[in-house]
């Protein structure tokens, strides 16, 4: 049986809930993080703890618990779901009852959930896969919020195309990153991913940045979507995914139409990484 912490108590998933005058609910205000573990241990938890408190300061949440509180929490829910072999740990903690149910003057709630890891195709990392372009940018760029709607329409956009993700093009048509992902390119020995400032700062991308350092040239600028139509490489990045070749952007092959031998390089490093984490 899956146990979610909810808002101060473990409860089995199927009794999970929150009251329906919550601002998640009436609004979709709300910040959430997701990691996963590695041999049962979660992958840079402060990390991605840290992400989430940031999160809250930038969409205004007085948050109530600190780094160090919600950490603890986290391990005491993995420990109360024994059974799964590699989980996916989800936090969320959403903008809490309003007595005008549009600020988020209460306090907000805190929920965890963990749930079995899905297995990924196979075909993604052996083959790559295919993605589209939108002119399209977060609100809120940095901070990791619940409200969705934007990425789920542009991911019902992709599948119908046959793609995997979306790359997100700015009003200046630099490419910027994906609904779930961060983006990467390699022109030559150099890989260039777009700068932080309009971006989510990934927990992979830190560590792919920080693995790729040794291998070869870095640059953290401006993409344009032109110019990243003619990347030698292109992949993308995120807490579940890893590294995800990519081959074709909309109509356009990129490289010799095959993951390319500096991204598997990065694939192999991220999972050597993972090992000895």
């Amino acid at each position: 049986m899956t146990v979610y912490y909810v808002d101060g108590a473990f409860v089995p998933a199927h009794e999970a809930m929150i009251p329906v005058d919550d601002l998640a609910i009436l609004r979709g205000i709300g910040i959430c993080d997701i990691m996963r573990t590695f041999h049962g241990r979660p992958f840079f938890v402060d990390a991605h703890i840290d992400r989430l408190m940031d999160s809250g300061i930038k969409i205004g949440l007085n948050l109530p618990w600190t780094a160090k509180n919600i950490k603890q929490i986290v391990f005491q829910t993995l420990e109360k779901n024994p059974g799964l072999d590699e989980a996916n740990i989800r936090i969320v903690i959403t903008g809490g009852s309003s007595p005008d149910f549009l600020t988020p003057t209460g306090r907000p709630r805190l929920i965890i959930m963990v749930t079995p890891i899905n297995k990924l195709p196979e075909t993604w990392y052996t083959q790559g896969v295919k993605v589209i372009t939108l002119v399209q940018e977060r609100p809120l760029a940095g901070a990791k919020v619940t409200a969705y709607l934007p990425a789920t329409m542009a991911m019902t956009r992709a599948k119908a195309a046959g793609a995997m993700e979306v790359i997100y093009i700015d009003k200046n048509r630099n490419a910027q990153e994906c609904t779930t992902s961060n983006l990467f390119a390699f022109f030559g020995d150099t890989l260039v991913t777009p700068p932080t400032d309009g971006i989510l700062k990934g927990i992979t991308r830190k560590v792919i940045l920080s693995l790729a350092a040794d291998r070869f040239k870095v640059s953290e600028s401006p993409i344009p979507l032109e110019k990243l139509l003619t990347a030698d490489e292109v992949f993308i990045t995120g807490t579940n995914k890893g590294v995800v070749p990519v081959v074709l952007i909309d109509d356009t092959p990129i490289g010799n139409g095959r993951p390319g031998s500096h991204t598997q390089t990065l694939m192999a490093a991220l999972a050597d990484h993972s090992k000895n984490f």
